[in-house]
């Protein structure tokens, strides 16, 4: 089963990737997994499925699910503005079409952040898809930029919106207000409520918001590619817990969560599942049908004709095919690795998973370096997907 992906880690230069394979039959799930490389790179220690990882963006199916639990209950609603939980998220202001900064005219809801659907974006943070963004001036280029940083440390700053609520899809930092919704309804840390109501019942022993001392010698190495055609892969200089919030006392749902390859097969099980985890529903069937509901707009990344540390060459990502849920994409291309209709998320730092709910199949792949589009690492996943969904 592992065959292709071996072999293709073997020839590259990718420093360790643990495969697992999941097959659901009935109420039971078999399950094959392969690690290749070592846990530290260059020690003696084998990598396994419990050593821990940064799942950056895949933290938000996470913070998602965590949401719908609270619709669910009442706490929340997908439909009712933000500010009546958030009041300070509706002074945050808009980029215009005449590039101005204008008050919002339109109220954001649940449903839009977690559909990437809210104008909120990583645009205003890295400057890197967005040719609203890259037309502006070199002034207000660096004023967007800054404003940008203080957001992620402090979300109620100036940091703008690049659209009105629901006029547009971007992929950014909603779930990162999601999170700070679901504190605000709980009065609980993101990271205590997921404990409770995620994690535990999930058994996901080795994820954290906050490592334990204990558990940081299983964080695998976070690596950075050297460049575009480069064969070389560099650690980063992050040993612990590489967040630092300052002031910003709120988890941030979109990218905070570290887990580990054997946990997260747990939530993908969960989702295969349609919300059930050993005989315990963890969210309805309703709402995890409501997750996988296709947004209206196209799931695209514009920018994608230069290479960058974060998002590598961006042309495999420039998909009209897919379309986003509530913190799930929705698979439409029928030429790419995985069926039609599979349920899929990435993460930044080279993470993946997808499932199939028909062939009840699913894929998990976990490395840990940058950029997550990395020519090397998106092989393997093709590969491996091509094999398991055969």
């Amino acid at each position: 089963m592992f065959e292709k992906v071996q072999k293709l880690f073997d020839e590259n230069s990718v420093k360790n990737c643990h495969f697992i394979y999941l097959k659901k039959n009935g109420n039971e799930f078999e399950t094959n997994s392969i690690s290749l490389g070592k846990s530290h790179w260059n020690n003696n220690q084998d990598l396994n499925g419990d050593y821990i990882f940064r799942l950056m963006s895949m933290s938000k199916p996470i913070t998602a699910l965590a949401a719908m639990q609270l619709v669910e209950k009442g706490k929340l609603n997908l439909d009712s503005p933000v500010e009546e939980v958030l009041p300070e998220i509706k002074e945050i202001p808009v980029l215009n079409a005449d590039s101005k900064l204008v008050k919002q005219s339109k109220s954001i809801t649940l449903r839009h952040l977690m559909s990437h659907t809210s104008g909120f974006a990583y645009n205003s943070l890295m400057m890197i898809t967005s040719k609203k963004i890259k037309d502006l001036s070199i002034s207000m280029k660096i004023l967007l930029f800054l404003k940008g940083i203080i957001t992620y440390i402090y979300p109620f700053s100036k940091g703008p919106r690049l659209f009105e609520a629901g006029t547009d899809f971007k992929y950014g930092t909603g779930l990162g207000f999601v999170g700070m919704m679901i504190e605000k309804v709980t009065g609980q840390s993101l990271e205590e409520y997921c404990k409770e109501n995620i994690f535990n019942p999930l058994d996901m022993k080795n994820t954290f918001f906050t490592i334990p001392r204990e558990k940081r010698d299983k964080i695998v190495p976070l690596g950075i590619r050297q460049g575009k055609k480069s064969k070389v892969i560099r650690k980063m200089p992050f040993k612990g817990q590489p967040y630092l919030r300052f002031w910003r006392k709120s988890y941030y749902g979109g990218t905070e969560i570290f887990s580990s390859p054997n946990d997260y097969a747990n939530f993908v099980k969960c989702l295969m599942n349609k919300g059930s985890y050993n005989n315990k529903q963890i969210i309805s069937e309703s709402s995890f049908n409501e997750m996988i509901k296709p947004g209206k707009f196209d799931q695209m990344f514009e920018r994608d004709d230069n290479y960058n540390f974060i998002m590598g060459e961006n042309g495999r990502l420039k998909n009209k095919m897919n379309r986003y849920g509530l913190g799930l994409t929705i698979s439409f291309d029928p030429n790419d690795s995985r069926p039609v209709g599979s349920i899929a998320h990435g993460g930044a730092a080279c993470t993946f998973f997808s499932f199939n709910l028909e062939k009840q199949k699913g894929a998990l792949i976990f490395s840990n370096f940058y950029p997550y589009n990395d020519k090397e690492w998106h092989e393997m996943v093709v590969a491996f997907e091509n094999e398991i969904y055969a």
